[in-house]
């Protein structure tokens, strides 16, 4: 298991165990990142560290969600690959990106709040 960055505002799967639990944090949260991946997807391992070096500066919550755990979450979110990242801004999704990661469109998002 890779090792999270201190400092870094990651909230795991345990923290999440239902999609209602997520729609509560969503709109708590005025930005969020959920990052969809699987534990054996190689890509995944290395988008991460770039998502989190692009975040190195910001006060933006992470939460990794884990596909395979949460076959729910994932359905109703219409993520049905690895990685996808859905960048949540005041209780909607305002970005999301799939397997390609497209970093400078990630990075433009967040620079824009």
């Amino acid at each position: 298991m890779m090792k999270e960055p201190a400092g870094m505002n990651i909230i795991t799967n345990s923290h999440i165990q239902t999609y209602d639990q997520l729609e509560k944090l969503i709109i708590e949260e005025e930005k969020i990142i959920l990052y969809f991946s699987s534990p054996a997807c190689n890509v995944c391992l290395a988008v991460f560290p770039k998502l989190m070096d692009l975040l190195k500066d910001q006060l933006t919550k992470v939460l990794k969600i884990d596909i395979n755990e949460h076959v729910e979450i994932a359905g109703q979110l219409l993520v049905f690959t690895v990685p996808t990242i859905l960048i949540m801004y005041k209780g909607r999704e305002v970005l999301r990106e799939s397997r390609f990661i497209d970093f400078q469109s990630v990075e433009r998002m967040l620079n824009s709040f």
